[in-house]
């Protein structure tokens, strides 16, 4: 049985102002933290233990959220970092948890359900030293790995090539890994898979998993965290969401309330304890976070609203992330302990 390794030490400049004080691997799509949906995924499939890469002040933070099992009871390791040394480097620091086996390898802040049972079997039959899930992408809206198509279920890696990119197959951040390719990796110092160690393989290293069309969301940015909410909303990430009220596209959490006087129009999304006010006016697709709080005479419409953010009386909020970083962790630690 392999393992697991989740990429979860990034330092997140692209989501500010919401960090530092909210880490990316945290940051809320409807209302559960990102890492969290990844950790989900893994529980589908045949993983003896998840291995989660944070920063080493933070080893605590997540352990107090997340614990030590997921909900499936796969063991959760949590792994300090004390420098980043990248997502290649943290492949070669990590081999004494590792081991010598294969290793399924995802970052902690994208959406993207990649049939992993299919993969791992595919990778099983062809054993390259790293098969890359792939999955064909607008190359006009989208700006990432591209790898080109060779015989054999192998493939030619280019890191971000841009328009002019010689393929249409874009990596999904799904990778199974075998220990050989710890001989590409530099021994010291900060190394990158993508930019620095794929490239640089022969094609009849990399193996090739085409997905076929699948969601893929980063939620890296402020834009891309909005974007990636409000398609789970409205349900284009297929992720699952409570039932709505019946006759309507509005979904509330244990303990939010809809005030008489309210206009509340879906798809929307209320966290646990959410309170739309009278005279507050909600327009979907909105995703509002626990606690928060829609004054009276505030207007809402294609937004997020963060855990325990007021929206005051005048505001008028459109296509916007409206809360801060440190609301959010609190929320989660305080759930977190309602769970204990």
């Amino acid at each position: 049985m392999i393992r697991a390794l989740v990429l979860a030490a990034g330092s997140a400049t692209r989501l500010r102002p919401l960090s530092p004080d909210l880490p990316k691997p945290l940051a809320p799509v409807v209302n559960r933290p990102v890492l969290d949906w990844v950790l989900t995924h893994l529980d589908i499939v045949a993983v003896s233990e998840i291995g989660v890469i944070v920063p080493a002040d933070a080893v605590d933070l997540y352990e107090r959220i997340f614990g030590r099992f997921t909900d499936a009871g796969t063991p959760i390791t949590w792994l300090g970092e004390d420098v980043p040394v990248g997502s290649a480097g943290a492949l070669r620091d990590q081999r004494g948890f590792l081991g010598n086996s294969t290793v399924l390898v995802v970052p902690a802040d994208i959406i993207c359900p990649v049939d992993l049972t299919r993969m791992m079997a595919h990778h099983a039959a062809y054993r390259r030293v790293v098969t890359v899930a792939v999955s064909p992408r607008d190359l006009r809206v989208w700006d990432g790995d591209v790898l080109v198509p060779c015989p054999g279920f192998t493939a030619r890696y280019f890191f971000k090539p841009g328009r002019q990119a010689p393929s249409r197959l874009g990596s999904t951040g799904t990778w199974l890994i075998e220990p050989a390719l710890c001989d590409w990796i530099l021994s010291t110092g900060y190394v990158d898979l993508s930019s620095q160690t794929l490239p640089g393989l022969s094609p009849s290293d990399v193996g090739l998993f085409d997905t076929g069309e699948v969601y893929l969301r980063d939620v890296g940015t402020l834009q891309m965290l909005l974007q990636g909410n409000l398609e789970a909303v409205q349900q284009t990430s297929r992720l699952p969401l409570p039932p709505p009220v019946p006759g309507t596209q509005i979904r509330l959490g244990l303990g939010a309330v809809i005030e008489d006087g309210a206009v509340v129009e879906g798809p929307v999304l209320l966290g646990e304890g959410a309170r739309v006010q009278a005279g507050a006016c909600l327009l979907g697709p909105a995703v509002v976070g626990p606690d928060a709080i829609l004054s009276a005479g505030s207007q809402v419409e294609r937004s997020l609203v963060l855990a325990n953010a007021v929206v005051r009386p005048r505001d008028r909020v459109k296509g916007q992330v409206v809360g801060d970083g440190a609301s959010v962790v609190r929320s989660l630690l305080d759930h977190a302990g309602e769970r204990s």
